[in-house]
């Protein structure tokens, strides 16, 4: 009865041990198929975030690129040469002055990626710190950014804009967007003349003076943007 028992004990541990290590096998697996799939899904993260990122890249050097163009025109009908030589401001054309009025960039560029995340609670499967770091520095700079032009664009609304209500003949801007249209008898603007105006100079002066200001911050943006996008690349290399 004794032996009946003890092999009947040893049964049963053996048993018990086999059914440990079954669960804990199937729970290695379990642990192992989480893993590739949470890397997987990493992989894709950072695959899109490098996609957005490029595309936000190539939106900030054109953005970029617009700005310059109308700080160029602002110092051109300002008359302030770089190189010394003397612009002529009779010369200025409708269309020249008209852009470097009216002309205004408002745009920053956009990580929807990057949102779309964040929203989602999904940022805590990028296990690399540094990355997430980054993108919380990226987006303060992009909060920044849009803070200095939604206050470039409150002064154009208060007081650039002012110019083209009073001391310009603003119909004659309406000639390149309509060709065909006669401005025979619309006042010619004199703008050797109206640049004399001290007002008007400190007004486009200011606001040269904030576009300056923002191709320096959509610069520093766009090289943050360069730096993240590169540390991505370095971490998708490592997990190829």
């Amino acid at each position: 009865m004794e032996n009946k028992t003890s092999r009947y004990l040893k049964y049963a541990i053996g048993e018990i041990v086999l059914v440990v290590i079954g669960i804990l096998i199937a729970l290695q697996l379990n642990n192992l198929n989480d893993a590739r799939k949470n890397a997987m899904e990493e992989n894709f993260i950072l695959n899109n975030l490098n996609d957005n990122l490029e595309s936000a890249l190539k939106q900030s050097q054109t953005y970029i690129d617009r700005e310059q163009a109308n700080v160029a025109r602002l110092k051109g009908v300002l008359g302030i040469s770089e190189n010394g030589a003397e612009i002529n401001l009779d010369t200025i054309s409708d269309k020249t002055f008209s852009k470097a009025l009216w002309n205004i960039g408002p745009d920053i560029p956009i990580l929807n990626a990057y949102t779309n995340l964040k929203n989602s609670n999904q940022l805590g499967i990028i296990k690399n710190q540094l990355i997430k770091e980054k993108f919380t520095l990226l987006e303060r700079g992009l909060e920044e950014l849009n803070g200095m032009l939604e206050d470039r664009l409150i002064v154009h609304q208060t007081r650039i804009d002012d110019i083209a209500e009073n001391d310009i003949n603003f119909v004659r801007f309406l000639k390149s967007e309509y060709p065909s249209m006669d401005l025979t008898n619309e006042t010619i603007n004199d703008y050797g003349a109206i640049l004399q105006n001290q007002r008007i100079r400190n007004l486009l002066a200011i606001k040269l003076r904030m576009s300056i200001d923002v191709v320096e911050d959509r610069r520093i943006l766009q090289k943050e943007i360069a730096d993240l996008k590169e540390l991505i690349q370095r971490e998708l290399n490592k997990k190829a």
